[in-house]
């Protein structure tokens, strides 16, 4: 029973942690992860699971703990996603909302700044060695929360809806100098318009801008990488104490 609780909890969090959980890594990859790391973590803990009666009460202990894989992860993704949301902000100021691509990592249609973004923060993210801190957790969890010992108490929830609002907020503060200088540049085609006809060139010029103000934020990423680090592991961190209390 602790080898099969241990893999439903892994499993899950491989689904919904980013980079390791997305689409485009292939199944069999992450279930063979899952799989060894169940086994490096079965003679540690496996041993201290609850006493299971019935073949009722082990499918509700595994329903437990892949809820609680899966809550851990969607509280890293949550960060992840500020990206994506950073990217449409700043493609529906330039004019390229419509302009869509399949998204490998979701399979679905997105903007393509969003999916740039997205792929600039996961090289960040690799190149700095924070997917360590994913391995911490996915090690450590069970150091707080039990084998069939968590509570789903009302904080988690608090938790999950406060990092909806820092995604938000870090979306904003991402997204906010290409913002900005784009509302310049509307005011100064507005103005202008009022002197000569500048419509052909409105959008081949914010496009241009947004491109040249792109480039340039880049640098923002390694300022504002810290913080955005230190979010991800407190929202993780905070998820992870709340269920084991």
């Amino acid at each position: 029973p602790g080898f099969i609780l241990i893999f439903s909890r892994i499993s899950a969090m491989t689904i919904t942690l980013p980079i390791i959980g997305y689409s485009m890594v292939n199944t069999r990859i992450r279930i063979i992860f899952a799989l060894v790391i169940t086994i490096i973590l079965f003679p540690m803990i496996g041993s201290v699971h609850p006493d299971i009666g019935s073949v009722l009460e082990m499918m509700i202990f595994i329903c437990r703990e892949i809820m609680i894989g899966l809550i851990i992860g969607f509280g890293g993704k949550l960060i992840f996603e500020a990206f994506s949301m950073a990217g449409s902000f700043v493609g529906r100021q330039m004019g390229l909302a419509m302009a869509n691509v399949m998204d490998p990592t979701s399979e679905q249609q997105m903007p393509i700044l969003s999916q740039f973004w997205l792929l600039v923060m996961i090289m960040f993210f690799l190149v700095t060695n924070g997917h360590y801190l994913f391995i911490e957790i996915i090690f450590k969890n069970f150091n707080l929360i039990p084998l069939g010992g968590a509570e789903f108490s009302p904080e988690t929830g608090i938790t999950i809806i406060r990092g909806g609002a820092m995604a938000f907020e870090i979306a904003l503060r991402f997204a906010a100098p290409a913002m900005v200088f784009l509302l310049l540049v509307d005011v100064a085609i507005a103005l202008t318009a009022r002197v000569m006809n500048i419509f052909l060139v409105t959008l081949p010029l914010k496009i241009g801008a947004g491109l040249f103000v792109m480039i340039f934020s880049l640098d923002i990423f390694q300022i504002l990488f810290d913080p955005v680090y230190d979010d991800l592991a407190e929202i993780i961190g905070t998820l992870v104490t709340n269920m084991g209390a």
